[in-house]
């Protein structure tokens, strides 16, 4: 419920108060831990990093102009891999920014990176892979994800995050056995 709420507000402040960006500009947006956020070493729990990262693609959609257009074509966005590193805790009360910035994307997915950033230094950092869904027919290619954001498809070299989680990718497939 409390995820709900933030997005709610962040909704609501976007409609008011927007600073447009592109949609391949890095989308700052800020956050405050509440006693809602917290495990039982009372820093924010490992797992809400994710949930506010959501928040921080959702900012950036908004802040782009596509967050409508996309729902309104039936898009969703899901992520297909993620993961995060730790650098120091976030505690009670304080204030910090999720730094949202598209690297990269290929045929299907695009390569998303997100800072928490605290006092100007990186508190976590995560590497997201994710792609666009429409219901009731299944993933969309990055291709028809531009059209419907509206804007002109341009290739894209990998970056380095995207390099990297495609070989991690690889090294995880199941392997088939001969027989």
């Amino acid at each position: 419920m409390n995820l709900f709420f933030r997005l709610i507000i962040l909704i609501f402040k976007r409609l008011i108060f927007t600073r447009p960006l592109g949609p391949f500009d890095p989308c700052s947006t800020r956050f405050r831990v509440n006693p809602l956020d917290l495990d039982l070493n009372f820093h924010m729990n490992n797992g809400r990093y994710l949930s506010i990262m959501d928040l921080g693609r959702i900012d950036l959609m908004l802040r782009a102009g596509i967050f409508w257009k996309l729902t309104k074509k039936g898009f969703y966005p899901v992520v297909t891999s993620e993961s995060i590193r730790f650098r120091k805790s976030l505690n009670l009360f304080q204030s910090f920014h999720v730094v949202t910035h598209i690297e990269s994307w290929d045929e299907k997915d695009f390569y998303i990176t997100q800072q928490f950033i605290r006092g100007g230094k990186t508190v976590a950092e995560a590497s997201i892979k994710g792609r666009f869904k429409q219901r009731g027919k299944g993933s969309v290619s990055t291709l028809d994800t531009f059209d419907a954001m509206g804007i002109p498809h341009t290739e894209s070299d990998l970056s380095d995050l995207a390099k990297a989680q495609k070989s991690i990718e690889q090294l995880l497939a199941p392997t088939k056995k001969s027989t």
